[in-house]
């Protein structure tokens, strides 16, 4: 029996106090969670890059690069397929500092809810002490 699997689209900032969530999917398969991920993957690295023609390493190479690693995604194929949580199928920093992060884990598995900012200003004030 296949589980659901939650693909997701994380944006934070340096030393981590802020996450959002930006993207959220649900795939029936390991194989269809793989191909979800390099979608969102091809979506960000649109939005980052000012020109995805030019021959220079804009923002996002990182993410055209992992698109076109299909090694690295029957890996990830393979570890989803056997209920294992992908932490970071993808990441990279972005225009200020910004870390991008394309996770992937069954619907029955942990769920990393966005934290809520009262809780992230407070420990930012608490690491600031």
């Amino acid at each position: 029996m296949t589980t659901a699997i939650h693909c997701e689209t994380w944006a934070g900032t340096p030393g981590d106090p802020y996450r959002w969530l930006l993207a959220r999917d649900v795939a029936p398969t390991a194989s269809g969670a793989v191909r979800r991920l390099i979608h969102a993957a091809e979506r960000l690295a649109d939005r980052l890059d000012d020109d995805p023609d030019d021959a220079r390493p804009f923002p996002a190479a990182t993410l055209r690069l992992w698109t076109d690693d299909r090694l690295g995604h029957e890996d990830i194929t393979a570890r989803l397929a056997t209920g294992a949580y992908v932490s970071e199928a993808v990441t990279m920093t972005g225009p200020g500092s910004v870390r991008y992060t394309l996770t992937a884990m069954p619907a029955g598995g942990c769920v990393c809810l966005p934290r809520s900012l009262a809780t992230a200003a407070r420990r930012l004030e608490e690491a600031r002490a």
